[in-house]
């Protein structure tokens, strides 16, 4: 007498196609942001210093501090951190996190024409997003994928089965009863990931491809990380250097011009849209939802996709920040610096404390109040014309930002 078994570790009793469904899978953007321009934190300490500002500083702490143990701990200290100012702006990363649900309509849960069970499952997507060329924006990089699933065992089933046999007769004058017992036991490890994850990109596109295996549902969020790069145009932003005058105030020593690569946006609109495609594999259990174990499943598979248009972010958050002095009363104006009879520059900073010490550099009384104010030859202009400290108050100027 032979017996027979099979495994209790399958992927379906009985499989179909059943074709194309744009209802059971839904894709939306639930959010994405840019991040802040990155800088370089350096400290400052007096090693950091100028040999003149060196001698200041120690004159400074001589006087502020006659104990010989707290002149020197000052003289060991930081004195806060300067922002080194990066010179490409272009760049800035961007994450998005995707939000992947199924349809779940139970109110045909019994129905034999339904298409959805508890045990239903996204078993394989594509998720796509592309960017207008007309953006003069691209990809630059992935930087980092994230789903909430890993790698654990996925099947660890103990499987007992136990056939009794029992034979009663007398077949030619024989007297035969005998009884017997089989017995199976089985327990089945699978290890496998949970998900086989691809991807790739092009200066327009990103394709995320996900595939689930056993039990796994693709719903849920989905992190991406990525790097943007626009077009650039050139700027150029202003560093004022001050130093501690006899008196103790603040004096302009300098004013320090650094060239700066920005986005070329002024063709931009005013959100940034994508379109996002999702392409999926439904898996149905028409059969077989009431177990866990997905041996016994008749299963029917459908298609689908998705395709929608996603604001991606706003203009003004790819924009520099920026900062000018001037005044919006009757439309916006800002203090311009002449260079050269063809020359005018914006007098623009990356930091507004820059800004703000500068105007108050300006503002101060000790300067004379209706001399035009000259920086290393240079005319400070308001309007067109040279602007003098009295006029600076005068017309309530304050740090505003460029964009």
């Amino acid at each position: 007498m032979t017996f027979n078994t099979c495994t209790s570790v399958k992927r379906f009793k009985s499989v179909d196609y059943k074709g194309d469904d744009n209802s059971l899978a839904d894709v939306e953007l639930f959010n994405a942001r840019i991040s802040a321009e990155p800088a370089d934190i350096r400290e400052k300490n007096l090693w950091t210093l100028s040999a003149n500002a060196q001698s200041h500083l120690v004159q400074i702490l001589d006087r502020r501090y006659p104990n010989n143990e707290q002149f020197m701990g000052a003289m060991a200290g930081n004195f806060g951190t300067n922002n080194a100012p990066q010179l490409n702006l272009t760049r800035k990363d961007l994450r998005m996190v995707f939000t992947l649900s199924k349809n779940r309509d139970y109110s045909h849960l019994e129905e034999a024409s339904g298409r959805f069970s508890p045990a239903d499952r996204i078993e394989y997507l594509k998720l796509s997003l592309e960017i207008p060329e007309d953006y003069k924006l691209r990809f630059y990089e992935w930087n980092r994928y994230i789903t909430e699933y890993g790698e654990i065992d996925i099947a660890d089933v103990s499987f007992s089965r136990n056939l009794d046999l029992s034979l009663d007769g007398s077949p030619a004058g024989a007297d035969m009863a005998s009884e017997a017992s089989l017995g199976r036991n089985e327990k089945q490890v699978l290890s496998k990931r949970f998900l086989k994850l691809n991807g790739y990109i092009s200066d327009q596109r990103l394709v995320i491809e996900a595939e689930g295996n056993r039990e796994v549902d693709l719903t849920g969020n989905v992190i991406a990380d990525v790097s943007l790069l626009f077009d650039g145009f050139p700027e150029i932003v202003m560093i004022p250097v001050f130093a501690l005058s006899e008196d103790g105030s603040r004096e302009l020593s300098a004013l320090n011009f650094v060239d700066l690569v920005v986005p070329a946006m002024s063709d931009a609109p005013d959100t940034i849209h994508a379109d996002l495609v999702l392409e999926y594999i439904y898996r149905h259990v028409a059969s077989g939802w009431n177990t866990f174990a997905e041996w016994d499943d008749r299963v029917e598979y459908y298609q689908g996709k998705v395709r929608k248009e996603v604001p991606l972010f706003l203009k003004k958050d790819f924009l520099p920040r920026l900062f000018c002095i001037g005044t919006e009363q009757g439309g916006k104006e800002a203090l311009k610096l002449r260079t050269s009879p063809e020359k005018e520059y914006l007098l623009q900073f990356m930091d507004h404390q820059d800004a703000r010490s500068f105007l108050e550099w300006l503002r101060n009384p000790l300067r004379r109040p209706a001399d035009p104010v000259l920086i290393g030859g240079n005319k400070l202009l308001y309007k067109g014309v040279p602007i003098c400290p009295e006029e600076v108050l005068e017309n309530q100027l304050k740090v505003l930002p460029v964009y």
